[in-house]
């Protein structure tokens, strides 16, 4: 459980197993250029979610016949449909992909089996909720839903009745409706559907919320299952309030209670759970000063707009330069820094508006910059600087190449240490006629290991946080227990190296500079796969200082 200033975030809380799947999918989709995308009804019920993916051209049309494109792709949402409306997307002529939970898709089942043996079918569910429509269609026209057991109290008796909840359904409301369906039926087959992170989280919910002074609960106005969370929580706390962002909280409500829970439904990403979990705690932290406020905001829009990774990248061209042997530049330090906050601003900007912190021209401004660096330095640094630069906005566009090279799992965070390792180490190097020492490949080398940890770490951090990333990325593509034993190897290769240098007594104060600066590196990684932090303010303040900390360890053995 995390606590922090009295605030307490359910450990359960964020994006269920099924919904993530379903994200998965479209966004492989769209990462493969399989343009235009829609779902079958909104693929899930978050509006900040549903936003993201419209930006990407991934639509909601309520039946095949509404989409503009019919080259495009129909998703079939998480929630499922009906077997007949199954049957009428596939005749479509569309391509179709299912993206139905399978838990959902389980509940199917039990209705299919027990409706062929001539079974009635009790639903307890909201009647109208796209899964229940899904549900009712498996029925075979012996379906009814109830709401709980006051509706279950007036049904007719039944010969065989087979009683089935909506997966998100709360506990004791399907169990109570159970036991008032079986007192009029001869023979009654309770099959219970609700899946397992559900209970989960009503569990944790129950645990917690009564204990708690006030209850946030975050997620859509329109999502069934958090408007549920939310009704179990005014039974158990004095105070609930349901919410979708941070917006609609004020000072005066979070600052009285002494203990507050956040919980969200299965709907809502852990990117807006940490945002309200943060303004929370910031309030009442800083609830007397408004300087240590206005700092904070001021921090949080240098790391957000990468201003702060641009000076990472700065940092570690001089701590190159220096296993490069050479002489402190300005030119390298402002191209590198320049050029990669151009990139990540402008290809922010192209790929997906919704996640761009600054507007294009602030991008196409530094890229100008850098590329007067460049020509400052020589002609030929220069070309290969733009060209470099061309290369890098390329990738919002791979799709439209038809490149599988471009497509293949972990492409993002390998481009992303090629580039930082191109920027940071080989044009200081070709600038100044090294490029063919030995000393110039070993720091082109650190900067793309250092460089890929820092990534796949980000990435890591990104997916538990719900943002919207595919297979890409190398955690997202090759999974948790693949992503340590990789960076596992890449620490320790690192810290051969430096050790083995440091051996043979090649730069000895500066490479034991650097390995005293590696204990920060290794501890970060270790911090983040253990903690499964999400990516945040604090997370990158964290992982991008290791880059400044060997900027000044490595000036620091000047005097060694």
């Amino acid at each position: 459980m995390d606590k922090e200033q009295g605030v307490s975030v359910a450990k359960s809380a964020g994006f269920c197993p099924g919904v993530k799947g379903a994200i998965d999918k479209v966004l492989e989709l769209e990462a493969s250029g399989k343009k235009p995308i829609y779902t079958l009804g909104p693929l899930i019920h978050n509006k900040q979610v549903t936003d993201m993916l419209a930006a990407k051209q991934i639509t909601s049309v309520d039946r095949p016949e509404h989409a503009a494109d019919k080259n495009g792709v129909l998703v079939i949402r998480a929630h499922g449909i009906t077997p007949q409306f199954r049957q009428e997307v596939m005749q479509s002529g569309m391509a179709v992909v299912d993206a139905t939970c399978p838990l959902v898709k389980h509940a199917h089942d039990v209705i299919s089996k027990y409706a062929q043996q001539d079974y009635h079918t009790v639903i307890v569910g909201d009647g109208g909720h796209a899964e229940v429509i899904g549900l009712l269609g498996c029925t075979r026209g012996k379906g009814v839903v109830v709401s709980g057991p006051e509706e279950a109290a007036q049904l007719p008796a039944y010969d065989k009745v087979n009683v089935v909840a909506q997966t998100t359904q709360k506990e004791s409301v399907f169990w109570a409706a159970a036991e008032e369906v079986k007192k009029k039926a001869k023979i009654c087959q309770i099959s219970n559907t609700i899946c397992h992170p559900t209970k989960q989280r009503q569990s944790e919910t129950v645990q917690m919320a009564r204990n708690a002074d006030l209850v946030i609960v975050v997620g859509g106005k329109h999502s069934a299952n958090t408007a549920r969370l939310a009704m179990l929580c005014r039974e158990l706390s004095p105070a609930v309030l349901h919410i979708e962002t941070e917006a609609e909280l004020t000072p005066e409500q979070v600052l009285g209670p002494k203990r507050i829970f956040i919980t969200a439904g299965a709907s809502t990403p852990n990117w807006v759970i940490n945002q309200v979990a943060d303004w929370v705690r910031s309030t009442r932290r800083n609830s007397g000063s408004s300087l240590i406020r206005m700092g904070q905001k001021i921090w949080g829009m240098l790391v957000s707009s990468s201003i702060y990774t641009a000076f990472a990248a700065a940092a570690l061209t001089y701590v190159c330069m220096k296993l490069e042997g050479l002489h402190f530049q300005w030119q390298p330090l402002a191209f590198s820094g320049l050029s990669i906050f151009s990139m990540i601003t402008l290809n922010r900007a192209l790929e997906d508006k919704t996640a761009a912190r600054l507007p294009a021209y602030w991008g196409w401004t530094a890229a100008v910059l850098a590329l007067a660096a460049a020509a400052y330095m020589n002609a030929r640094v220069f070309a290969l600087g733009a060209l470099f630069m061309a290369l890098g906005l390329i990738y919002p566009f791979r799709h439209l190449l038809h490149s599988k090279l471009l497509s293949l799992p972990g492409t993002k965070d390998f481009l992303t240490a090629l580039g930082w390792g191109f920027a940071c180490a080989f044009l200081p190097a070709l600038a100044n006629g090294m490029l063919l020492r030995k000393a110039s490949y070993l720091a082109v080398c650190y900067a793309v290991l250092l460089v890929f940890t820092r990534s796949v770490t980000l990435g890591f951090a990104s997916a538990n946080k719900d943002l919207m990333i595919g297979k890409e990325s190398f955690y997202k593509a090759f999974g948790m227990g693949t992503t340590k034993l990789a960076v596992a190897v890449l620490l320790t290769a690192l810290t051969a190296v430096l050790v083995t240098l440091w051996a043979v007594a090649w730069k000895s104060a500066l490479v034991a500079m650097l390995l005293a600066g590696n204990v920060y590196t290794v501890f970060i990684v270790i911090y983040y796969y253990s903690h499964t932090a999400a990516r945040g303010v604090k997370e990158e303040t964290l992982i991008d200082a290791q880059f400044f900390i060997l900027w000044i360890l490595a000036w620091l053995s000047r005097f060694i």
